[in-house]
């Protein structure tokens, strides 16, 4: 996946959850465990775009394993 693809489902996602905090149904066991799981992937995206972004960076700035 590419890092713009990361970063539209990281931008949708947190506006998601967002949406979820505030809805009236926040109380609802299903609406939770639904908010939870989109929230652990928003970690998981998150961590995914950051990674995927140094190791852009360490390429760029001619970082070299050795």
């Amino acid at each position: 996946m590419t890092t713009r693809e990361l970063e539209i489902i990281k931008a949708a996602l947190e506006g998601d959850v967002i949406a979820q905090k505030k809805s009236e149904k926040l109380e609802h066991p299903a609406f939770q465990d639904w908010l939870n799981d989109s929230e652990k992937l928003l970690k998981k995206v998150s961590r995914k775009l950051f990674e995927q972004k140094a190791r852009k960076s360490l390429i760029d700035n001619g970082w070299k394993r050795k």
